[in-house]
């Protein structure tokens, strides 16, 4: 069941999770994240400043196999 909960929440069309993790990294990198409220991603949360730009950190971490070594590096080499 795990396993299964696990394929689940790290498909690559649910980019939710995706999203939370760039977002969450995002914050710890540069103090406040794309969406203000890193708990909070539901409708009670606040909207992203720049959704394209947390679309596309989400789908990159999707395809580079959910390295988040990547996407520190990324983030931390961006201008």
């Amino acid at each position: 069941r795990r396993k299964a909960l696990a394929e689940w929440i790290a498909r690559p069309d649910h980019p939710l999770t995706a999203r939370v993790i760039s977002n969450r990294l995002w914050h710890y990198h540069f103090g406040r994240g794309i969406v203000a409220t890193p708990s909070d991603f539901g409708k009670t949360g606040e909207r992203p400043t720049h959704p394209e730009l947390l679309d596309w950190l989400a789908q990159d971490l999707i395809d580079r196999g959910w390295s988040l070594k990547h996407l520190h590096r990324l983030l931390v080499e961006s201008a």
